[in-house]
């Protein structure tokens, strides 16, 4: 079934993982380039430029997740001479919940570079969200926050690449509703900071 192969690849971070490697080279090739300090000098707000950074990647992630799936769906109907793609809404569901995740830790990445203007740190703690790498971290986190008297919490339940591992593959209304809003606060911040941070600079 399409779903069930799309939700492998989702949770092992495949497709993340090409996709954090393209926003880190995609973010700081105008920088290296020289390119940003002639462009940077014509425009009021120097911010306004990662807005529109933040939509083209918008639209490098759709185009790869969803050339991901449809290229799934050829893939199986090749391999095994038919094609099952399972409940539609169900399908539609994930994929969108799937995608603004997706489309969030392109961003952090994106912000990470910009704020570190190295491409290999970069490119290094980039490949590091999609690995289990941030388990230890959590793992930290909590140990902490359990010392100081707050039992049962969980970071990784708001953060973006733990809502990747979590998210079900047949999610509720509900998780849903919880990976979108995770995303979209992570979306806002990750934009806002890198607005703040490239409109301060001297480039």
């Amino acid at each position: 079934m399409v779903k069930v192969l799309f939700f492998a690849n989702s949770q092992g971070k495949f497709y993340a993982l090409f996709l954090v490697i393209f926003a880190v080279l995609f973010s700081t090739a105008d920088i290296s380039s020289g390119y940003i300090k002639n462009i940077g000098g014509q425009v009021r707000n120097r911010g306004s430029l990662i807005f529109s950074r933040s939509i083209a990647l918008s639209v490098f992630t759709v185009l790869t997740m969803a050339g991901a799936f449809l290229f799934q769906a050829a893939a199986n109907c090749i391999v095994f001479g038919k094609l099952e793609w399972g409940n539609a809404k169900a399908i539609l569901s994930y994929f969108v919940a799937e995608l603004a995740l997706h489309y969030a830790l392109v961003l952090i990445c994106m912000a990470i570079a910009i704020i570190l203007k190295n491409n290999v740190i970069s490119m290094g703690i980039a490949v590091c969200l999609t690995m289990n790498v941030m388990t230890i971290v959590y793992g930290v986190v909590n140990s902490a926050i359990q010392k100081i008297g707050i039992q049962n919490f969980q970071i990784y339940k708001y953060t973006i690449t733990g809502k990747l591992s979590l998210l079900p593959m047949n999610p509720s209304g509900n998780e849903c509703l919880a990976a979108f809003g995770v995303a979209m606060v992570f979306i806002v911040i990750m934009i806002s900071a890198s607005s703040v941070v490239f409109q301060k600079r001297d480039i």
